[in-house]
């Protein structure tokens, strides 16, 4: 199943140019990419729920996350905790809604039943900045 995650995420990294990649968060932001459906909005909630979780000040023990604090300290508020976590929230809320719109819960269930573990202590910041930007919240 990782390898399989790995893969997926790759092969998704190699189909964006390589200065898409490059993007900063507040550059995919303005980018006017947004998730349209179910499935990408469900997309969106994951990859904020990794990056939630890389945020963790206490990944390793006490006061040892993955990220340098100082590097932290500088990124928009909107991806940093808590504003990533309630995001992560926001895009499971639209998500479900959305494949309930279609009748089509069984298929939410499946895609969270299916969800991606991300291996967060190897998420390349860069991609995640643009991947996080196209995810910002719209309302």
């Amino acid at each position: 199943m990782r390898a399989l995650i790995i893969s997926s995420f790759i092969a998704a990294s190699a189909i964006a140019p390589v200065s898409a990649s490059a993007q900063t968060y507040e550059e995919a932001a303005a980018s006017g990419v947004s998730p349209a459906t179910g499935s990408e909005m469900l997309d969106c909630a994951f990859y904020w729920n990794a990056w939630a979780q890389s945020l963790n000040p206490n990944h390793y023990g006490a006061g040892a996350g993955i990220w340098d604090p100082s590097w932290l300290a500088t990124l928009n508020p909107a991806i940093r905790l808590p504003a990533a976590e309630q995001t992560a929230k926001y895009w499971f809320q639209q998500a479900q809604a959305d494949y309930e719109k279609y009748d089509d819960r069984a298929a939410f269930d499946q895609r969270m039943s299916d969800a991606p573990e991300y291996d967060i202590e190897a998420l390349n910041e860069r991609t995640f900045m643009r991947l996080l930007g196209e995810c910002a919240r719209r309302e």
